[in-house]
Formats: C-alpha cells, sequence, structure tokens
C-alpha cells in the first residue's frame, strides 16, 4: 500500500498545519515506544508529520546583497519584531498581483455618481435603427449600451482605467541569520510575477531589541534592588527567567548568556546580552526619605570607620 500520510495521522488531505501537528502531539503520546507502543509505527507518524510539515512550510526570503537594480521590481518595507528576527518567524506580507477590475466603476472607467450627458450616437433613444427596403433593424446603441446617455467624468477611483493593481497576502519565513536594515529577496515566481525586495524594519518586542548586530534583553529595576544584587527576571527567547546580578556588577555592564541569542544561517545561536538600567525615584515620601537618611548615615559611618581602621 502505498505511503499515506494523512492516513497515518488520521487527518484529511485539507488539514492545516495547525491539525496537522495537534493530530501528530496527540498520537505521539499514545503511541511513543517509552509509553509501551510500537517503534514502527512511532517512526511512521514521525515521517508522516515531517512529510507533511515540509508540504505546509512558508516558503522563505533571502537574505539580498547589496541593493536591487533593474526596472522590473518591488521594493517595500517589512516591519517585524525582534524577536520574530532571531527565531526566523514566519510573517505575512503583501505583495503585487494581477489587476483587478476596479469596484467602483465595474471596470468602465467612467465614475457612475458623476454627470452624464445625451449619448449623441443614438440621440438619446438607447437604440439605433437601419431602414431597408424589406425590413427594419433595431439594434441597442454600442456607445451608451441602450441607456441613451453617458458618463462623462473618468473613476476617481481607478482614473479611468477600469482596474486596480491587485495585492495577495504570502505567509513567508524570515530568513536565519537576518539582522536591521537587511534587504530580502523574493524571486519571480515564488509568489508574484516579479521580484519583491523588503528592507527590514526591526521594532523591539517587550524587553528584545536589536543594538547593532546584538539582541539585547534589558531589565528595568529600582537602585535599592541593584544595590542589593537581587535577582532579576530577564526576557530570554525562551520566556522569562530568573538571574542573579554578580556582586562585583556595575551599571553599563552587560551580562551574557552564552549561545542563547539570535540564531545564524548555519543553525548555531548567538550570544544574548542582558543590560541592566537602574532608575531612581524623583521622589519620596517622607517616612522613604528619613529612611534613606539614616541609611546614608549608617553606610557613611561605616566606610569612614574602616578607612580608619
Amino acid at each position: 500500500m502505498k505511503f499515506d500520510p494523512y492516513r497515518i495521522l488520521g487527518i484529511s488531505p485539507g488539514a492545516d498545519i495547525e491539525e496537522i501537528r495537534r493530530a501528530f502531539r496527540e498520537k505521539a503520546r499514545r503511541f511513543h515506544p517509552d509509553r509501551g507502543g510500537q517503534k514502527e509505527l512511532f517512526l511512521a507518524l514521525k515521517r508522516s508529520y515531517e512529510i507533511l510539515q515540509a508540504r505546509h512550510a512558508p516558503a522563505r526570503l533571502e537574505i539580498f546583497k547589496g541593493r536591487p537594480q533593474g526596472d522590473h521590481y518591488v521594493l517595500s518595507f517589512l516591519d517585524v519584531t525582534a524577536r520574530e528576527v532571531a527565531v526566523g518567524a514566519a510573517v505575512t506580507v503583501v505583495i503585487p498581483d494581477k489587476p483587478v477590475p476596479c469596484p467602483h466603476c465595474g471596470g468602465s472607467g467612467q465614475n457612475p455618481a458623476g454627470p452624464k450627458r445625451r449619448c449623441l450616437f443614438c440621440e438619446g433613444e438607447g437604440v439605433i435603427e437601419f431602414s431597408g427596403p424589406e425590413r427594419r433593424l433595431c439594434i441597442v446603441c454600442p456607445r451608451c449600451g441602450g441607456k441613451g446617455e453617458i458618463l462623462v467624468d473618468i473613476c476617481p477611483k481607478c482614473r479611468g482605467k477600469g482596474e486596480l493593481a491587485g495585492e495577495k497576502e504570502l505567509e513567508l519565513s524570515l530568513p536565519l541569520g537576518a539582522r536591521p536594515g537587511d534587504i530580502l529577496y523574493l524571486p519571480p515566481g515564488a509568489g508574484g510575477e516579479v521580484a519583491v525586495f523588503f528592507e527590514l524594519q526591526v521594532h523591539p518586542s517587550g524587553c528584545l531589541n536589536f543594538e547593532g548586530e546584538r539582541l539585547v534583553s534589558r531589565v528595568l529595576i529600582p537602585f535599592w534592588r541593584f544595590a542589593l544584587r537581587e535577582k532579576v527576571t530577564v526576557e530570554t527567547l525562551e520566556g522569562p527567567e530568573d538571574l542573579d546580578l554578580p556582586a562585583d556588577f556595575q551599571p553599563g555592564q552587560s551580562l551574557v548568556l552564552s549561545r542563547r541569542g539570535p540564531w545564524r544561517a548555519d543553525g548555531s545561536r548567538e550570544d544574548l546580552y542582558v543590560k541592566i538600567d537602574v532608575f531612581f525615584p524623583s521622589d519620596f515620601s517622607p517616612k522613604a526619605r528619613n529612611k534613606l537618611k539614616e541609611l546614608a548615615e549608617f553606610l557613611e559611618k561605616e566606610e569612614k570607620d574602616a578607612s580608619t581602621g
């Protein structure tokens, strides 16, 4: 029997990628060898999932070196988040498509809400008569279509062309290793009739953002937590994570999480840099101010004793 991944996963050929993933997870839990399932069946499930995932995987944009040249291309901007760039996420883009009839004028190129004038071709009758010796012929006026009047102004939407530029949405994967300002390339035939270039504009994703080529996670904490070197919660690509501040850590320094940053084109990962920003409240309550004064006096005395001791 021919290998049928849809039959093995128990889904229809019209299933989308989410249904495919859900079916694989459910069956993999039930038939995993560690849970008493058959190894051959589990391998068939895994192979089915890999085949269907490849079929449904979005096309991947390419990093283009230099600037596009020539006349037959489209250049646009692609706004994405730092997290999407770091993991090579799938994004939705809009590219040019074949022209479509103008919905305002129905493709006529004339403004249906504009002024009208009497059709001179049929003299407002809507029909044209031809008389012969034996019979009389009457046809619909080809100029006004039988209405007896014609529109004067061109359509404001399509400017008289009768059609508008078409657009279509595509789901594409960002290439691993892309960075802010890169030019991404979608070759002709991959989605449209002409080459499409996107200049990558990257925006912060929560506390994550690119600073130059580095992916940085910034944490804002009050000065007393910094002074006490308390744990800080850091946003990483895998989710929030609690980190200890080293005893000698100073403002302006960075913590480096080795190989926890964005993916490179070869599948390896760069480092993630954590920067701690310390803030000082603009005002304190009288009680808090008194406590700070007591602390300042105590620290100054302790420092003085240490220097004279």
